[in-house]
C-alpha cells in the first residue's frame, strides 16, 4: 500500500523573526531563512526536523493588499488577522515518494497536480512547489493534510542547512490532531494513518501540537490552535 511521509507543518505567527526567536527561547529549536513568496505576501523560516520534515514558521510581511488579486488579498488579510490574535497552525502536509503517487492523489480528490514557483531564497534560487489536490477547501480548511512531491530531496528545506538545534532532536514523538479519526484515515490511507505518530485530542479538526524527543530523552512540545475552522469560513465567504 502507498505510504506518505510527513513533510511540513506551518505555524502562522504575527512577526516572523519575533515568532522564530520566541520558539528558540522556549524550545531550543533554531531556524534558517526560507525565503518569501511572490504570489502571496508572506515569508517563512525553516526549522528542520527528523525524517526530512520541517516546521515552517510563516507570517505576512507586506500588509498593503491593494494591488493583489481579490482572493489573495482576502487570504493575506485573514492570515494577518488570525496571527494577530495568537500563533496558529495554518496547515500540515504529507510528502509522496514518487510523482506517480502525487498524480494518484490528484485523481482521487478530483484535482490536479499544481506546479508553481515557491519561495525566493536568500541565495537567489527559487523553489518549485509541486502539490495536490490543489484545493485548500478539500484539505487545509477541513484540518486535513495536503500532499506534495520533491523531485530533488537534496534541495528539500529540511536538508539545505545543517540540523544544529540547541537541543538536538532525535524523533517526532507525536502529532496532536482534532477531528474524526475515520475521516483522517480515509484521507491519508490506512497505511499512512498507521505510521504517523497521531494523538487525537478533543478539539476542532486540524493540527494542534507536535511533540519532539530530544537526544537526551527530554520532550519538547509546540502547541497552538488550528486555523482550519476560520479558513473554512473564509473559503465559504470568498467562494
Amino acid at each position: 500500500m502507498t505510504v506518505y511521509d510527513l513533510d511540513h507543518l506551518t505555524l502562522g505567527v504575527r512577526h516572523l523573526y519575533k515568532g522564530a526567536e520566541r520558539l528558540r527561547r522556549e524550545t531550543g529549536l533554531r531556524s534558517h531563512e526560507g525565503g518569501w513568496l511572490d504570489q502571496m505576501p508572506t515569508a517563512n523560516r525553516i526549522v528542520p526536523l527528523p525524517g526530512d520534515a520541517f516546521l515552517n514558521i510563516e507570517s505576512v510581511i507586506d500588509h498593503c493588499t491593494d494591488d493583489l488579486p481579490p482572493g489573495v488579498g482576502a487570504f493575506a488579510a485573514w492570515f494577518a488577522g488570525t496571527t494577530q490574535r495568537a500563533d496558529h497552525w495554518m496547515n500540515w502536509n504529507l510528502r509522496t515518494r514518487t510523482l506517480a503517487d502525487l498524480e494518484a492523489v490528484a485523481r482521487r480528490f478530483g484535482g490536479t497536480v499544481v506546479t508553481a514557483p515557491g519561495s525566493h531564497r536568500p541565495d537567489g534560487t527559487v523553489a518549485t512547489t509541486v502539490m495536490a489536490p490543489g484545493n485548500a477547501a478539500v484539505t487545509w480548511a477541513r484540518g486535513l493534510p495536503n500532499f506534495s512531491y520533491h523531485a530533488d530531496m537534496a534541495a528539500h528545506p529540511a536538508r539545505r542547512v545543517p540540523h544544529d538545534h540547541e537541543r538536538p532532536v532525535q524523533r517526532i514523538a507525536w502529532l496532536e490532531v482534532g477531528g474524526d479519526p475515520a475521516e483522517l484515515a480515509q484521507h491519508v490511507g490506512s497505511a499512512t494513518f498507521a505510521t504517523l505518530p497521531l494523538r487525537f485530542v478533543d478539539a476542532p479538526p486540524g493540527l494542534h501540537g507536535i511533540g519532539l524527543t530530544t537526544r537526551d530523552g527530554e520532550e519538547l512540545a509546540v502547541r497552538a490552535p488550528s486555523a482550519a475552522a476560520d479558513l473554512a469560513e473564509l473559503a465559504a465567504r470568498t467562494a
